[in-house]
C-alpha cells in the first residue's frame, strides 16, 4: 500500500451569504457554518490527484482541517459535497459559487471542538481518479438552519495546521508478498442477477485467509465463498449466503480448507446490478 499527502496543492476559498459578491481569496482563517440567517459560511477545497499512479484502487482519502476556535460550541454536523462545476480562488464568491452533487457527499463530522478533523472522502475520490465525475474538488457545509454554528478554521497554507488530503492506494489485482508473508490482492467485481465470480485464489500454503467486500451499488448483493480442489469446480463452503446492504463494507472467512478459493456474487432482485469492491488477504 502506498499513501500520497498533498498539502501546499491545496487551494481553501471561503463564500458568505453577508457578502455575497466579496472574492476573499487566500485569508489565514476562514468561518464555516451559520452565524444568524444573514451570516451563511462555506469553504470550497480543490486539490489535484494526478500523482497517483495509473490502474490502482484508493483505499481511504481522507481530508483533514484544523478547528480554531467553535464559537458558542451548539452542535452541528458538516459534510463534503462533491462539486459539479469549476471554480478559481481569484473570482470565487457566494453568487457565483458552483452547484454540487447533494447525493455524492462524504463523511459527516461533528466540529465540537477546537483540533483536526479529519472528513472520510474515499468515495469522492475514486470517482475522481476513475473518472465517474470531474474533479472540481468538493464543498463543506452544514445544513445552515441553526444559528451559531459557525466555526473557524485554519486556512494557513505551508502551515502545519493547513489543510491536507491523505490518499492511501494499492496496484489493482496485483499480489503483493512482503516480508512477514503476508498477501494482499484488490479487484472490483460487476453482479447482475446471475452468478458472477471473483478470481480463484491458490490457498494451499496459507494458514489464516480474510476476504473483505464492500458494495459499491444502490442495490443489495448476496455473497457464497465457494471452495474447490481444483480451479474449475466449486462447491459453497456455506449453505448461507451473506447479504450485503448497498454501500456496506462486510468480512468474510473460509470455514473449509481447499486448495482454491473464490467468491459467487449476485444481486438480490432481478433486473438490477451492482459493483464489489474485494480485498483478499492472507497470511503464510
Amino acid at each position: 500500500m502506498s499513501t500520497v499527502i498533498i498539502n501546499p496543492q491545496v487551494e481553501v476559498a471561503q463564500v458568505s451569504l453577508a457578502e455575497p459578491s466579496r472574492v476573499f481569496g487566500m485569508r489565514k482563517s476562514m468561518h464555516l457554518g451559520r452565524t444568524d440567517f444573514k451570516k451563511i459560511y462555506r469553504m470550497l477545497f480543490k486539490f489535484p490527484i494526478s500523482m497517483i499512479p495509473h490502474d490502482c484502487v484508493i483505499l481511504k482519502a481522507l481530508l483533514k482541517i484544523y478547528v480554531q476556535y467553535t464559537g458558542c460550541n451548539i452542535l452541528s454536523s458538516f459534510a463534503p459535497y462533491a462539486l459539479q462545476e469549476d471554480w478559481s480562488l481569484f473570482t470565487l464568491n457566494w453568487n457565483n459559487q458552483p452547484a454540487f452533487y447533494t447525493m455524492l457527499t462524504g463523511e459527516p463530522r461533528y466540529l465540537s471542538s477546537e483540533g483536526f478533523y479529519a472528513f472520510n472522502i474515499t468515495k469522492l475520490v475514486s470517482m475522481w481518479y476513475n473518472n465517474e465525475i470531474p474533479n472540481y474538488g468538493l464543498i463543506i457545509k452544514n445544513d445552515e438552519v441553526q444559528n451559531k454554528t459557525a466555526k473557524q478554521i485554519n486556512a494557513i497554507t505551508n502551515s502545519v495546521l493547513a489543510p491536507m488530503v491523505e490518499i492511501s492506494y494499492v496496484p489493482k489485482c496485483e499480489t503483493q508478498v512482503i516480508p512477514t508473508h503476508f498477501i494482499s490482492q484488490v479487484e472490483e467485481l460487476n453482479t447482475d442477477e446471475l452468478y458472477s465470480f471473483s478470481s480463484a485464489i491458490n490457498t494451499s500454503l496459507t494458514k489464516t485467509i480474510t476476504y473483505h467486500i464492500e458494495n459499491l451499488g444502490n442495490t443489495p448483493v448476496e455473497i457464497l465463498l465457494q471452495v474447490s480442489a481444483n480451479p474449475i469446480n466449486f462447491i459453497n463452503d456455506s449453505s448461507t449466503p451473506k447479504i450485503i446492504a448497498p454501500h456496506e463494507l462486510v468480512y468474510a472467512i473460509p470455514y473449509t480448507f481447499a486448495k482454491y478459493l473464490r467468491i459467487a456474487a449476485k444481486n438480490i432482485h432481478p433486473g438490477e446490478t451492482s459493483k464489489l469492491k474485494i480485498w483478499y488477504q492472507a497470511q503464510e
